[in-house]
């Protein structure tokens, strides 16, 4: 029963229409931002208390670290995370909370209709990361959109206002400077995030950002003799604002970065201007001028233009061959380093079904299968060879499995396995590949999942997940693995409940 209970509390992150779900959620609360924060900076206490950015900053971080500390509860140790991935998730959290910063005190004297319009300089300057550090070079077909984005984001809010001020840096523009400065940063994250997503949990990356943040940002106003005042009444506000514009919309943007990649998750993130505009004309009843829409127009018509640039930055970021990106088990074996799936690893444990397949070939005695006891229950696993850790069906000779179209389901799903972390269970993949970066899973997953012998793995679930199991812990040893995400059994069960029925 407790089975069944974790397999309908389960999630499906990993879905390509959970990723556009969550990608499109984050835009629209993220476009919440400007209309919730304008008012709190702009507000002035009976009492002469005015809120800091910098403490409305701190505030917010440390919301989204104390919400999803108790929720990342399923995530990897941080012990487990790695040197590399935590001093990256630091600079992404420097980085982060110096975009959040600049963007508050340039929306204190700028507006929000703007603000949602300039916060898409993120664009422009990742696309400049790409061709500056990556040494990527637009093609002339390419010129034409990405000089619109550049007219609608930059040139026209800015320049029109620099016009405007007679060529002075008048309060709004220079507020509008430094928005357009947090698009810099967020770039910086944006870029280092892909780095981390496929290896950490999406839940434990913006928890230890968020932390990062927060004592960052607290250090500068202890430094600074920045006296931390917020008016009660404006914390429900900013609970709202953290919890949900920031907290949240990061969490769904790094799910959906890592489900669906980057190029759609920034083309359809950048819809958050549009958010933007129409909150600030709702909540606070700010105007949206010709010069706001043309800019909304030229900004939108170029980023849709250069979505094939946008998917580049993702190879160079996350590097992978050709042969891995087209996701078949053919490919990703030819250009494999590891070459040790049936030499070193454990023996794979044995089901009817591949019994019975084994009992086809006539390869079903005890001269290639052996008894042993896992979690109490009696199960049958292939041999090894004798004095050799080389499974007895490995051909040393021409490097390949002797029965390879009957071999057992354990082996079919290799390098995927599943493990029962914190309670619940999960898919993993040994990552004996590293020019793979695993996108092409879910298709296999659910290709596993539906499979009629899948519903053996089901019965037998605490002996297939034993960490006890022989061998097991040697693989662990030699091979890291990365966590994909929770069992989905309920085709299993679909099937075992018809099978019961008939």
């Amino acid at each position: 029963m407790s089975l069944i209970h974790i397999i309908n509390i389960k999630t499906k992150l990993n879905s390509a229409r959970s990723g556009y779900v969550f990608i499109i959620v984050a835009a629209a609360l993220t476009g919440l931002i400007h209309s919730l924060s304008k008012p709190l900076l702009s507000y002035a206490a009976p009492g002469g208390i005015e809120l800091n950015p910098l403490t409305l900053t701190a505030i917010i971080y440390l919301i989204n670290g104390a919400f999803f500390t108790p929720i990342r509860k399923d995530s990897a140790p941080i012990a487990k995370i790695g040197k590399r991935n935590l001093i990256l998730i630091a600079i992404i959290g420097l980085a982060e909370v110096s975009g959040l910063v600049s963007y508050f005190f340039g929306l204190r004297q700028s507006t929000a209709v703007n603000a949602s319009i300039l916060t898409n300089g993120e664009i422009v300057f990742s696309l400049l990361i790409a061709l500056t550090i990556f040494r990527e070079r637009l093609h002339k077909k390419e010129m034409l959109p990405f000089s619109a984005i550049i007219v609608g984001i930059i040139l026209l809010p800015v320049g029109y206002e620099l016009v405007q001020s007679n060529m002075t840096i008048s309060d709004l523009l220079f507020g509008n400077l430094l928005i357009l400065l947090s698009g810099v940063f967020c770039a910086l994250d944006i870029t280092l995030c892909k780095y981390v997503t496929g290896k950490v949990d999406p839940k434990r990356i913006t928890q230890l950002v968020s932390f990062v943040g927060a004592a960052f940002v607290l250090c500068v106003m202890g430094i600074a003799q920045i006296p931390f005042q917020v008016d009660l009444r404006q914390l429900p506000t900013i609970v709202i604002l953290g919890f949900f514009g920031t907290g949240v919309a990061t969490f769904l943007f790094l799910t959906a970065l890592k489900l669906i990649g980057t190029t759609r998750s920034v083309l359809l993130y950048s819809s958050n201007f549009a958010f933007g505009v129409i909150f600030a004309m709702i909540f606070l009843h700010e105007p949206v001028t010709i010069l706001n829409l043309a800019s909304i127009v030229f900004a939108s018509i170029g980023i849709y233009l250069l979505r094939n640039r946008l998917g580049s930055i993702e190879e160079h970021v996350n590097p992978i061959t050709k042969q891995s990106r087209k996701g078949s088990f053919k490919t990703l074996c030819q250009s494999c380093s590891h070459s040790g799936c049936c030499t070193s690893f454990a023996s794979p444990l044995l089901f009817p079904t591949d019994i019975n397949k084994l009992k086809a070939i006539e390869k079903d005695d005890e001269k290639y299968m052996a008894d042993n006891i896992i979690q109490g229950k009696r199960v049958k696993t292939l041999k090894k060879k004798e004095n050799s850790t080389e499974c007895v069906f490995w051909d040393n000779i021409q490097k390949k499995c002797s029965i390879y179209k009957n071999r057992p389901f354990d082996c079919m799903i290799y390098p995927f396995d599943i493990f029962k972390i914190n309670g619940k269970y999960h898919w993993i993949v040994y990552s004996c590949n590293p020019q793979s970066n695993w996108e092409w899973n879910e298709t296999y997953l659910q290709m596993f999942e539906s499979s009629t012998q899948f519903r053996e793995i089901l019965e037998n679930i605490d002996v297939f997940s034993n960490l006890d199991e022989i061998d097991r812990l040697k693989k662990l040893e030699r091979t890291p693995y990365v966590v994909l995400r929770q069992v989905d059994f309920s085709n299993a069960l679909k099937i075992s409940q018809q099978s019961i029925n008939c």
